[in-house]
């Protein structure tokens, strides 16, 4: 019997539990939403002819910079996965290489070091890519904080388009 009532006391008790979060649930709820809500954005005064001008050729540089840095990563990436290729295929060969041979060790030496060099340039090619990179992100910086989501007058845009 005893076992029957501690069971009926924590059946009351989950109910009573469950009960009160029903009934706090939503009042929580609707202090999350008002608390969600954005404060309304300041309002930022419309470029200047001149302002959007620049903008506009900020934008125009950045697509360019970023379209070539694109390109030129594609290009990296190539370059490492020959590199790759060929350490493999050296690795390869080198298990076969007859080594008695004076010739074929010759051959085999002068493609590691025609790898190499591909290593090299590559490691070169790397860095003026991250040169390359940063600049990109730091013009794409500039223009976030002083051109993006700015307000302008669409009469100075179409004015601006018309001289191109």
């Amino acid at each position: 019997m005893a076992l029957a009532s501690r069971s009926l006391f924590l059946c009351r008790a989950a109910s009573a539990g469950f009960l009160l979060a029903a009934l706090l649930a939503p009042a929580a709820h609707g202090a999350d939403k008002k608390a969600a809500a954005p404060p309304p954005a300041p309002k930022t005064p419309l470029l200047t002819q001149e302002q959007l001008r620049d903008c506009l050729a900020q934008k125009d540089k950045l697509a360019k910079d970023t379209e070539a840095a694109v390109k030129s990563r594609s290009e990296v990436d190539a370059q490492k996965a020959e590199i790759d290729s060929s350490g493999k295929a050296l690795q390869d060969e080198a298990t076969t290489l007859d080594r008695t041979s004076e010739g074929a060790v010759a051959a085999y030496n002068a493609k590691v070091t025609e790898r190499k060099a591909k290593v090299d340039a590559y490691r070169e090619r790397a860095e003026a890519y991250n040169v390359e990179a940063d600049r990109v992100l730091a013009s794409k910086d500039a223009y976030d904080k002083a051109c993006a989501n700015r307000r302008f007058d669409d009469r100075d845009l179409s004015d601006l388009q018309k001289k191109k």
